[in-house]
């Protein structure tokens, strides 16, 4: 699509629309930015790559849980 061709079919619009418009194209501004940002620091992902992460799960986790009572 050209210019000028986008240019007519915007003047055609409400005002309502436009802003609409106004946000989405800031949205589209946002999102290509961060994938370039996001491309310069890349990181190798895979299994393992929360290893270091400290977590603790409760003793009784695989314990059936009360609420559930009634269903089994």
């Amino acid at each position: 699509m050209n210019y000028a061709l986008l240019e007519k079919k915007l003047k055609l619009l409400p005002q309502s629309a436009l802003d609409e418009i106004d946000s989405y194209v800031d949205y589209i501004f946002f999102k290509f930015a961060s994938e370039e940002s996001s491309k310069s620091v890349s990181q190798k992902k895979g299994f393992g790559c929360l290893k270091d992460i400290p977590c603790k799960m409760a003793p009784d986790f695989d314990e059936p849980l009360e609420e559930f009572a009634e269903y089994m």
